[in-house]
């Protein structure tokens, strides 16, 4: 805050105006002591507190002549001056310091230490008795004055402004209300705004009443609290942990450097910082926000799912016509609907379930393309050469014989993708139900050393007093229990409640699904996407996780604590990533297995980011980092362009392909594949390129950010690309039976994603405006702090917790019913892209 130079000089006088005083000066002989007695003005309260001012008097410099030859003497001589008072039973120690004019400090103020509460000093004391010690080679004149400090009690409410050196500490003590520490869960936060020099570092340390004080900066941090601070500070304080009162101590550093980031503009230093202290009581009572916001997303969660439940209803009940009126014309399907009935009569004897697979493999075997059963043409021979490549390598019989159906047919439909689920059912779990099985095993098994490890960080920081090892905005930071930052932790529950609504939709539209597109029978059937919905329970098992973890995250939220927050995140695109692949391409998706190895990698390199620093080490760890990365890249774009042939073996195919390419260089076997591949590799080469050059920032760069964006990016750019075709094949395809139906759920399944993409982008304007910084200093970081501004117990970043897990529902609901619409759809007719 900018002063001008007339408030400026009214503070000051208002600071320092005297009451009236009895100053003693002293001859203090070269390396000697005195004892010096200083008579005390009229006390004015028995709470008020003895300040003690110090000086040198100053001296006339020797003006000498030009060319005397004798050496011209300073005023000041170099040295310190030790100063020592027993007062109310304790010792009181300071230092004038005058041994460098850089940093002279000609005026210490020093408040003796005293308890009110014990001890009611007698008003008949009138003088001090201060000792004297001087270091310095000659005689030195000081100026010791006693004054009474009527601004040492704080009260509630009221506000107190005062100056801030390093050499003259400031102390005062909180005068509680008769009903202090009488309600449960008490607190108070001490407020500290800078009025001038907002640039001055300083600690602000919270003791209770009793001597000695913690007010000087060796001692500082054996406080029961403590933090530095430079502009504002917010510090809250529990009752039960002060059951009587508690006193503050503001210590101002000598350097403020070290309370900046590494080339943060500063001005030039001053020591004078001028302050206003107030303390305030908080909300202690947290049911009418907690009731309000547990309610509204209640609320919001029973609407949409009855939106969606009305919609699915309708068009089921159409459904269940139309697939009438086809069995009772159309024998193929009619037989197609009788083989998926006797798989779910069959359901739980898995030798009847794969004798049904293989007889159904058996005649779909013959409808597979091969190299002898296609007919070269002048548009068909270099994708007929590649597949010789392929088929004298791994043989007819073979994985390979998928691959080279892809590879044969012009235009792919979703009924040539979902050939090898019918075919090998331990294909199909490793592709859907694995991820079920898996996500949520490592989950629980992450997040019990995840939580064990952020609490001790707590109790390490609580046992220490350090305010400085959790970044959190302590101006919004409502305590209850064991928690310091509870309206953090509670406001995740929006994860919880709209994961579990979201796992019982799923639940409901598996239950309710046509008995043709059933989740346990319909990679047998004709007709729709193959379900597979066990990826969608995982999903939304991700989203209840999301709001465990962060809740893990924010008990103590750190650069190191982060990667709990964001691994759920990670786990939470990836599942959308490979479920958008999956709905066109379920015999080529994702193995969890493989994926879950990759994702270790991915949080592997994340933590080790967090202790590398010097340049050799980032040159090393970033070289592995781009060589991972382009194989992930690479690999992905390949296997993308060549319709999964990569997965059936990596190490066989691979070379194949390399050399094929080589040759035929100037032609495109999949023009539409590899604009979509070249486009995918462009992009994740400019986000490591990014990635990099971000790193060698000075100090460790963590990649949990990073790797969030690049999965954000990758997510939104393929789900950007499915919307387009998806949209093309809804105006180029024909309608037939139930036009009105369907196109309303397609405007409600639009709508959920438009409402997801603007409730996003509300929550993101919440996010980045933080109250709190994790790579900033503490101090950098404690000047972002504010107040609470919702229902006095939320601010932005709890609005952030809000607004994004409810855009997350409805994205997910979003991606459960994009592709209703085709469910009576010949999968023959659907086009995959």
């Amino acid at each position: 805050m900018a002063l001008t130079t007339t408030q400026l000089l009214t503070i000051l006088l208002t600071l320092l105006s005297p009451s009236p005083s009895y100053p003693a000066s002293e001859l203090l002989p070269a390396h000697s002591q005195r004892v010096i007695d200083v008579r005390l003005p009229t006390r004015p309260s028995s709470l008020a507190a003895i300040t003690l001012t110090t000086k040198p008097e100053k001296r006339e410099v020797l003006q000498l002549e030009e060319g005397s030859g004798l050496v011209e003497r300073w005023a000041e001589p170099h040295g310190n001056i030790y100063f020592s008072s027993s007062y109310s039973g304790s010792l009181n120690t300071w230092t004038l310091n005058i041994s460098d004019s850089s940093s002279n400090q000609s005026v210490t103020n020093k408040t003796l230490c005293f308890d009110p509460k014990i001890e009611k000093l007698d008003k008949s004391e009138n003088f001090v008795t201060v000792v004297a010690f001087s270091n310095i080679g000659e005689d030195q004149n000081i100026h010791v004055e006693a004054n009474w400090n009527t601004n040492f009690v704080i009260i509630e409410n009221s506000t107190i402004t005062t100056s801030v050196t390093p050499s003259s500490p400031q102390i005062f003590q909180f005068q509680p209300s008769s009903n202090y520490n009488t309600e449960t869960d008490e607190s108070y936060l001490l407020t500290i705004e800078t009025e001038y020099n907002d640039e001055k570092c300083m600690y602000v340390a919270i003791n209770e009443p009793g001597c000695p004080w913690h007010d000087d900066i060796r001692t500082v941090q054996n406080s029961k609290l403590w933090s530095r601070m430079l502009k504002t500070g917010y510090f809250p304080i529990s009752a039960a942990q002060f059951p009587n009162s508690f006193t503050v101590a503001l210590v101002s550093l000598q350097n403020s450097s070290d309370c900046f980031s590494s080339g943060a503009k500063r001005s030039p230093e001053e020591h004078l910082k001028i302050v206003n202290i107030k303390v305030e009581k908080t909300l202690n009572s947290y049911w009418t926000p907690i009731f309000f916001s547990m309610f509204a997303i209640l609320m919001t969660s029973v609407a949409f799912f009855f939106v969606w439940g009305g919609c699915w209803h309708a068009q089921l009940k159409n459904n269940e016509k139309r697939i009438q009126h086809r069995k009772r014309n159309d024998k193929g399907f009619r037989d197609s609907c009788e083989r998926q009935r006797s798989h779910l009569i069959t359901n739980g004897n898995i030798e009847l379930q794969e004798t049904l697979n293989k007889q159904v493999s058996e005649n779909e075997k013959s409808d597979l393309m091969t190299v002898a059963k296609t007919k070269m043409t002048p548009e068909n021979t270099l994708k007929m050469n590649l597949c010789k490549m392929v088929e004298e390598k791994s043989g007819e019989d073979g994985k390979a014989r998928y691959a080279i159906n892809r590879l044969l047919r012009d235009e792919l439909t979703l009924q040539d993708m979902s050939v090898v689920i019918k075919d090998c059912s331990w294909h199909r779990r490793q592709r859907s139900k694995a991820f079920l099985y898996l996500v949520p095993l490592l989950s629980l098994f992450y997040m019990i050393p995840s939580a064990q490890m952020v609490y001790a960080e707590q109790q390490r920081a609580k046992a220490t007093g350090n305010l400085e090892q959790c970044f959190l905005n302590y101006g919004c930071s409502r305590p209850w229990s064991i928690f310091d930052d509870f309206n953090h932790i509670i406001s995740n529950s929006g994860y919880i409640i709209y994961g579990t609504i979201f796992i019982i939709l799923v639940r409901l539209k598996s239950k309710f699904l046509p008995e043709e597109n059933r989740t346990e029978s319909d990679h047998l059937g004709k007709i729709g996407l193959p379900q597979q919905h066990s990826l969608f329970y995982t999903m939304g098992v991700c989203m209840v996780m999301q709001g465990v973890f962060s809740a893990i995250f924010h008990v103590c939220p750190s650069n190191i604590s982060l990667q709990f927050d964001t691994t759920m995140m990670y786990v939470m695109m990836i599942l959308v990533f490979i479920k958008i692949y999956q709905f066109r391409h379920p015999d080529i998706s994702a193995n969890a297995y493989h994926c879950m190895y990759a994702f270790v990698v991915a949080l592997g390199m994340e933590a080790l980011s967090l202790y590398i620093f010097s340049t050799l080490g980032k040159v090393l760890f970033y070289s592995v980092f781009c060589l991972l990365y382009t194989f992930a890249i690479l690999h992905v774009a390949i296997d993308c362009y060549y319709y999964g042939a990569i997965k059936t073996s990596l190490l066989q195919n691979l070379p194949i392909f390399m050399k094929h390419s080589t040759k035929n260089i100037l032609y495109c076997l999949y023009p539409k594949r590899f604009i979509l591949s070249i486009v995918f590799v462009i992009t994740n080469f400019a986000l490591m390129i990014f990635t990099v050059a971000r790193s060698f920032e000075e100090g460790a760069q963590s990649l949990s950010t990073p790797i969030l964006v690049i999965f954000a990016i990758n997510v939104g750019l393929f789900l950007s690309y499915y919307m387009i075709r998806k949209i093309v094949e809804i105006f180029q395809n024909p309608e037939g039976e139930g036009t009105r139906l369907r196109w309303s759920m397609r405007f409600f399944s639009f709508i959920f994603f438009l409402l997801a993409v603007a409730l996003g982008m509300v929550a993101m304007m919440f996010y980045t405006r933080r109250h709190q910084s994790r790579n900033s200093t503490p101090p950098e970081s404690r000047n972002k702090n504010e107040l609470c501004h919702v229902l006095d117990f939320f601010d932005n970043h709890d609005m952030w917790h809000f607004f994004s897990a409810t855009a997350l529902f409805l994205a997910f609901i979003f991606l459960l019913t994009i592709d209703d619409d085709l469910l009576l759809t010949d999968r023959d007719k659907i086009e995959v892209f």
